[in-house]
């Protein structure tokens, strides 16, 4: 499976359900069609877990750069 990585744009924030900050979006992953599929989530203060997050679950504020799971 291909990868798109944000890199050179800054990243996103992630919040969770509840509007606390629980991470950052670092890496997205994309399908056989080249759309998004899932994006890994750098979580805690020191982003030393990662998860990955269906691209369903998330809404993106593009102007703020922040995702917020739903």
């Amino acid at each position: 499976m291909p990868d798109a990585t944000i890199g050179s744009r800054p990243r996103y924030a992630v919040f969770d359900s509840l509007g606390q900050k629980i991470g950052r979006a670092v890496e997205v992953f994309v399908n056989w069609d080249g759309e998004p599929g899932y994006i890994r989530i750098r979580l805690g203060f020191f982003g030393t877990r990662s998860v990955l997050i269906p691209v369903q679950f998330v809404e993106t504020d593009e102007e703020k750069r922040i995702l917020f799971l739903k």
